[in-house]
């Protein structure tokens, strides 16, 4: 069962058998997670599906059959969302006047006169450094086509949400509407002055690639920049890489790994051979079709799917791994998931105000391998000592002259 596919039914106390009848004859499989008696004799029922095709059904069954004993019906994926998922609290007191004072114009020309010869200090006093901007132009929308970028905000909205929670951080989402990649970068830099950091979420690779190249150029101090490709998805993918062939015994120097559809992750490529594995293969599916490819399974001990292969060589093991799909986080352990890293190398790249560096991603990956217990590939996400593990082991490449 998944929530993602939930119904909260609200029905009057006598409609209760009706209801179970309802439920009986569903399509799908179904739960009721919960059963609360509400006001005026009414029960708040909660049921979980197993897909999305089973709440639809349900809410034309349930309508057709209890009429006005049916009070309401509500989705909560669609509840959740329209609240808005994160917001603001106040650091500053404002309980009296003093307080007040704090805020007004004499105080703030006060500190800003001072920031204006000592532009050194503007993180000790403001709250920058508390703040990330999560940025999305929407290409990349989990399996979506390009879409218009307020669309992505329930998504962006929920990474920054696990963001928050892992890093403390005030997390801002922005979708953003630009016409190609160099307005992408462009956006970066005019914000840069108000954040700890950007991170680009449900970006498409290629654009992340031209955002990084378009940011480069030019003697003036560069944004500090991550993304949950290069700096999520890559560093848990080859964490798990790692493992695997660890737990077979498999020295990273002699492994032969085979990544399918490379560029879809990012630089993982290049990520798996400084973290030290010898012999890899870039094989592109559209280029040279399937069919080589269990040709040469043989000769494989891991192959890393990026693509999401329909039926895949028998042989070598495969870690599935699409930055598109992510899985969910009880599953977690045995797929990589930008959670796993992003958060702590946002926490080292505020810190040191520097962008992750290759060398601090392979200090990542290994934090990240490390972390996983015996037999799983990965931690979870929510590994209590994740992302300090992660954040200390970059901030120590970082950190280094």
């Amino acid at each position: 069962m998944n929530p993602a596919f939930g119904l909260a039914v609200y029905v009057s106390a006598q409609a209760r058998p009706a209801l179970e009848t309802v439920l009986a004859r569903a399509p799908g499989m179904v739960v009721v997670q919960t059963d609360d008696p509400g006001p005026d004799s009414c029960r708040r029922i909660t049921v979980d599906a197993d897909s999305g095709s089973t709440p639809l059904w349900l809410v034309h069954a349930l309508q057709e059959t209890l009429g006005s004993e049916l009070l309401h019906t509500e989705d909560p994926v669609f509840a959740v969302a329209s609240t808005g998922k994160l917001g603001q609290s106040l650091r500053a007191s404002i309980a009296t006047g003093r307080d007040l004072a704090l805020l007004d114009v004499d105080a703030d020309r006060r500190v800003v006169r001072h920031l204006s010869t000592h532009p050194g200090q503007t993180d000790r006093f403001s709250g920058r450094t508390r703040r990330v901007a999560l940025l999305s132009d929407a290409s990349a929308v989990l399996d979506f086509e390009p879409l218009p970028a307020g669309a992505s905000l329930p998504a962006v909205e929920s990474q920054a949400v696990h963001l928050h929670r892992e890093t403390g951080f005030d997390v801002v989402p922005i979708p953003i509407t630009v016409d190609g990649p160099d307005e992408l970068a462009s956006a970066i830099r005019m914000i840069d002055a108000g954040f700890g950091a950007s991170v680009l979420v449900h970006t498409h690779v290629r654009h992340i690639d031209a955002v990084r190249a378009a940011l480069r150029p030019g003697p003036a101090p560069h944004p500090v920049l991550l993304d949950t490709i290069n700096d999520g998805f890559a560093v848990a993918a080859a964490a798990a890489a790692l493992n695997h062939l660890r737990l077979r015994d498999i020295g990273p120097g002699q492994a032969r790994v085979a990544v399918v559809d490379p560029h879809r992750g990012g630089d993982l490529a290049g990520l798996l051979l400084a973290a030290g594995i010898g012999d890899l293969m870039l094989y592109d599916p559209v280029i040279y079709g399937v069919q080589l490819l269990h040709q040469l399974a043989d000769r494989l001990d891991l192959i890393v799917d990026l693509i999401g292969l329909a039926a895949p060589p028998v042989g070598p093991a495969v870690l599935r791994a699409r930055p598109e799909a992510p899985p969910r986080l009880t599953q977690a352990t045995m797929q990589p998931r930008p959670l796993h890293a992003l958060p702590g190398l946002l926490r080292a790249a505020v810190t040191a105000r520097r962008s992750i560096t290759m060398a601090a991603r392979v200090a990542a990956v290994h934090a990240v391998a490390e972390q996983a217990p015996f037999g799983a590939l990965l931690p979870r996400p929510d590994h209590p000592h994740l992302v300090s593990a992660v954040s200390d082991a970059a901030l120590s490449v970082l950190s280094t002259p």
